[in-house]
């Protein structure tokens, strides 16, 4: 694997340290897809691809597995965490559950500034073509949705939910013309219901919007 190829998406190291760049260049590769459920993470390979030492890759290969992005075997190195299906839909749940409580608590805080800008995401989703920047704009989209509700500890467990489930959809939803113009429409039913001020309208729709996903995960997961 060139990692190298992944390090240049994520950009050069900043000053917020080689272990934070190391960590979000094996995320970019893990939650893209070109590091695959499975594959071993080898740190000497790592070490040497992004010629950095082998303690920022340890610790990064630690803070992805807090996340269950990685799996650190005993004595074994590591491997990208490979999810079933059954899983990815118990995370689809959670993921929904979450985000209703935090969209109800948001609608009735939203202003008029945060309409314009959610209408802003669904014109430029409705003018992307790649995966990559749809799936930007869609999760961008979500986080904005519900900020209003001011929940730090929410957000959290979201995003990292989020990671996990993506890595497998990206491929057969982002890629789909069709899924993307569907979800662009569900996107606008939801803004729509925000501007009525009715929380447990928004919240009905959103919960089916993201488990609508469920038909996209593939069906050759275990």
């Amino acid at each position: 694997m060139d990692y190298k190829e992944i390090a240049a998406t994520v950009g050069p190291r900043d000053r917020a340290g080689t272990q934070d760049w190391v960590y979000r260049v094996q995320r970019e590769g893990i939650v893209s897809g070109a590091l695959r459920g499975g594959m071993q993470l080898k740190q000497d390979e790592i070490s040497s691809s992004l010629n950095v030492s082998h303690i920022p890759v340890r610790e990064a290969l630690r803070q992805l597995e807090a996340q269950n992005l990685v799996t650190i075997h005993p004595n074994r190195g590591a491997s990208v965490t490979e999810l079933s299906r059954e899983t990815l839909i118990d995370m689809m749940q959670v993921r929904a559950a979450i985000a209703v409580a935090m969209v109800e608590i948001s609608v009735p805080r939203m202003t008029e500034d945060d309409f314009k800008e959610l209408d802003y995401l669904i014109n430029e989703q409705k003018k992307c073509t790649d995966a990559l920047s749809y799936e930007k704009l869609n999760l961008k989209f979500h986080q904005l949705i519900s900020q209003r509700a001011s929940n730090p500890v929410a957000v959290t467990v979201s995003n990292i939910i989020h990671s996990n489930i993506d890595r497998y959809l990206r491929e057969a939803f982002y890629n789909d013309p069709i899924d993307r113009a569907a979800s662009i429409i569900e996107h606008k039913a939801l803004v729509d219901a925000c501007r009525t001020g009715d929380p447990q309208t928004v919240g009905k729709l959103l919960r089916d919007h993201i488990m609508n996903a469920v038909s996209r995960i593939p069906k050759d997961l275990k």
